[in-house]
């Protein structure tokens, strides 16, 4: 029921809000299942799955690697899926530029698995509850980002320095700071789940 519920609502927005209800959907879509990993670690724990499969002789970081991928998947999957929807839009309404489409869709993917990589450390060391914390640790990013953005000067410079960066590098810094923050957080929730089997 629920996913039919989401489904007529993304119908709806598209038909109301034309092109922007599309790109509502590539900016929130990414980040909204994103938070797959708490279902997953829910049915797992509910299974007993998690300690079952630990103490088969395959080292941690393989089975944690095995959530970050398929979660990273099925970011990217739905990636594709907005795209479609993205062009099918731009093709019907041509409201907004192919550009804005892209870059809000890129926005959106990054969000998705940012909030990914930051998510799965904690489901590890706090359970369900890491979803509570990580929800309020964004909430409180995106409202300060936007604050600053709006309300402080660096807003204005920010941007600035983003409408002269070069495209090219801009997505490869992006592409970097994911590299990055994704190899750390493996490392700490390979550790985090390496320690329950301690005892």
């Amino acid at each position: 029921m629920q996913r039919v519920f989401l489904l007529l609502v993304a119908i709806l927005m598209i038909l109301f809000l034309k092109e922007a209800g599309t790109l509502f959907l590539a900016m929130i879509l990414p980040l909204a299942l994103a938070a797959l990993p708490t279902s997953l670690l829910v049915a797992d724990h509910e299974s007993g799955w998690e300690r079952f499969v630990g103490v088969f002789p395959i080292a941690k970081e393989k089975i944690v690697l095995a959530r970050y991928l398929f979660c990273f998947m099925l970011t990217a999957l739905v990636g594709g899926g907005v795209f479609s929807l993205c062009l099918v839009a731009h093709a019907i309404f041509g409201q907004y530029s192919l550009e804005l489409h892209l870059i809000i869709i890129g926005v959106g993917l990054l969000f998705g698995m940012l909030y990914i990589v930051i998510l799965l450390p904690f489901i590890y060391a706090f359970g369900t509850f890491g979803n509570t914390i990580v929800n309020i640790i964004f909430l409180a990013l995106i409202m300060g980002g936007v604050y600053a953005l709006q309300k402080t000067s660096f807003g204005v410079t920010f941007t600035v320095w983003l409408a002269k960066t070069n495209n090219v590098l801009l997505i490869m810094g992006a592409v970097l700071v994911l590299l990055i923050g994704t190899l750390i957080s493996l490392k700490i929730a390979t550790i985090i789940y390496g320690r329950t089997f301690i005892d």
